[in-house]
C-alpha cells in the first residue's frame, strides 16, 4: 500500500514519537522512510536582525545535520535499513509538500508539536498546513500522555 513513507523532523521528543510510528509502518508495508529536517529560514523583512549574526544559518545546519544523522542511527538500530535523507532550507510546510511531491511520496509521518527555539517548527500549525494542503494522506502523531 505505502511504498514511500516522508518523515519530517525537528528533533523534538514530539517528532521521536512520529519516527517510532514511521518506522513501524515502513516495516510493515516494506517502505523506503524519508527523513527530512528543514531549515527555516526567516524572511528577511520579518527577522532583518537574523542575518547580522553570520554563524546563525552555519549553526542551524549543523543542528540539523546532527538531528537527521541520530535519529538515522536509531532507525537503523530499529531494523529499517532503506532510509533517504534531506535537509532543504525554507518555509517547513512548503518544503515538506515539494519534497513529498518530487519523491512520490504515498504517506506523510509527523509529530503535533515541535521546539528548537528560534528555529522551532511549531508542528501544531506546520502539519495543520500540511493536513490541508497535501495530496497524500498525512499521519499526525501526538506524544503519549507518560512522556509529556
Amino acid at each position: 500500500m505505502f511504498k514511500e513513507i516522508l518523515l519530517p523532523t525537528d528533533g523534538s521528543d514530539h517528532a521521536d514519537e512520529a519516527v517510532n510510528c514511521a518506522v513501524a509502518l515502513a516495516k510493515k508495508f516494506g517502505a523506503r522512510l524519508h527523513l527530512i529536517h528543514v531549515i527555516e529560514i526567516p524572511r528577511l523583512q520579518d527577522y532583518g536582525a537574523f542575518f547580522a549574526l553570520p554563524n546563525i544559518l552555519e549553526e542551524l545546519r549543523k543542528s540539523g545535520e546532527a538531528i537527521l544523522k541520530e535519529t538515522s542511527k536509531y532507525i537503523r538500530e530499529s531494523g529499517q535499513q532503506e532510509i533517504a535523507t534531506d535537509m532543504p532550507e525554507g518555509y517547513p510546510a512548503d518544503e515538506i509538500l515539494e519534497y513529498s511531491n518530487q519523491n512520490k511520496i504515498d504517506l506523510i509521518v509527523m509529530g503535533t508539536h515541535g521546539r528548537r527555539g528560534f528555529n522551532r517548527v511549531v508542528l501544531g500549525s506546520i502539519s495543520e498546513e500540511i493536513v490541508r494542503r497535501s495530496p497524500v494522506p498525512v499521519l499526525t502523531v501526538r506524544m503519549s500522555a507518560d512522556k509529556k
